[in-house]
């Protein structure tokens, strides 16, 4: 039997007080206890500085709205205009289509953005860049 795990890790960390930390933790950690959805995300605070990151099942969509959007209030509070995160997918046997990666981001309104890929195949590539191959 494989274990695949979604690893996710924010880039940088988050500038708050202790109090504010808690508050985030208190709603990750609600969401989770209310049965509604697994996320799989936590946090680390020290020194002042709040880390998230989800170590083995992380899922960004699943994350509940309150949370959101007190992350979004402290992406404004750190003068920011958005906190990106790393993900990574594995599993514990190398098996085809099993690994993965990317990033997304959460912006001040505490929306979700994942970035588009553009194949050299696809007529908006040929469009930018009608010198460069991708037939």
């Amino acid at each position: 039997m494989a274990n695949n795990y979604s690893q996710v890790a924010a880039v940088t960390t988050l500038v708050c007080t202790e109090e504010e930390a808690t508050i985030i933790k208190e709603l990750l950690a609600k969401s989770e206890e209310e049965g509604d959805t697994y996320h799989g995300f936590t946090t680390e605070f020290s020194r002042g500085e709040l880390y998230l990151f989800a170590e083995e099942s992380g899922t960004p969509e699943e994350l509940p709205e309150e949370a959101l959007e007190f992350i979004g209030k402290l992406i404004t509070k750190n003068n920011l205009p958005y906190l990106e995160f790393g993900y990574a997918f594995t599993c514990s046997k190398m098996r085809p289509g099993e690994f993965g990666g990317g990033q997304f981001r959460i912006y001040p309104s505490g929306v979700i953005v994942w970035p588009g890929i553009v194949w050299p195949e696809s007529a908006l590539w040929k469009a930018m860049f009608p010198d460069v191959g991708g037939e």
